[in-house]
């Protein structure tokens, strides 16, 4: 993917940052909760980039890496069931759809796990596998109501179709992903549909404001319907 402007919008305060200020702008808001808050409980800011993609995460320590893996999936993630993984200091805290056990356990709580300045490898799938970082960037004195929290994302990206450079690509041929022009808005991918039956049967996936995006049979997230779409313009 080419380099993109990539920005989020701060749920707080719901002013929009660059993606490389967005953790410094979060820190201020989440220092002032601590301060003013009178519950007692530990909650991480993680902060998971992907190229130009990015998510900030506040997370109970008495969530379980299960519960993290979940949210991973539901917004960024899930298409077939696949297994799973977190990797830290050695260690590999897996998910197996077909439940045969190994590894660590992923019921274990994120409190017991995380640190603060630590990073962890995750893995989504092992055959078109997903793999990115998670950096756990601060731990705070704080309670997350729900759990987990949606602190940012990165607003969807200014992807435009490779054919006519001028409009939002809405769909991606999975045959010329590697090769060639495989981003099409919806009049250009109408038109690929003639020359590409492969697209017309099976390989015209969306594009999605994800990782995943033209993986598998990955087609959106169920969290955050409104950034998980195609760029506006």
């Amino acid at each position: 993917m080419e380099k993109l402007q990539s920005e989020g919008k701060c749920v707080y305060c719901e002013q929009k940052y660059s993606q490389s200020g967005m953790g410094r702008h979060l820190n201020t808001h989440l220092k002032k909760l601590e301060k003013e808050t009178s519950v007692k409980g530990t909650a991480f800011h993680l902060y998971i980039p992907v190229s130009e993609m990015f998510l900030h995460l506040l997370v109970n320590g008495t969530k379980t890496l299960g519960d993290l893996d979940s949210y991973l999936r539901a917004i960024w993630l899930e298409c077939c069931g696949h297994m799973s993984a977190f990797k830290v200091k050695g260690k590999e805290y897996a998910f197996d759809i077909d439940a045969t056990a190994f590894g660590e356990k992923m019921s274990q709580k994120v409190g017991k796990v995380f640190t603060k300045g630590q990073t962890l490898q995750y893995d989504y799938d092992y055959g078109s596998t997903t793999s990115f970082e998670i950096k756990v960037v601060d731990e705070y004195n704080l309670k997350v109501p729900k759990g987990i929290l949606l602190l940012s994302r990165n607003e969807p990206l200014p992807i435009l179709c490779h054919s006519c450079q001028k409009k939002p690509a809405v769909a991606i041929c999975s045959v010329h992903m590697y090769e060639g022009e495989c981003l099409f808005c919806k009049s250009c991918a109408k038109k690929h549909e003639k020359s590409c039956p492969d697209f017309e049967d099976y390989a015209n996936i969306s594009v999605v404001n994800s990782p995943r995006m033209g993986v598998c049979a990955y087609d959106g997230g169920t969290i955050d319907l409104e950034r998980d779409g195609v760029w506006k313009g």
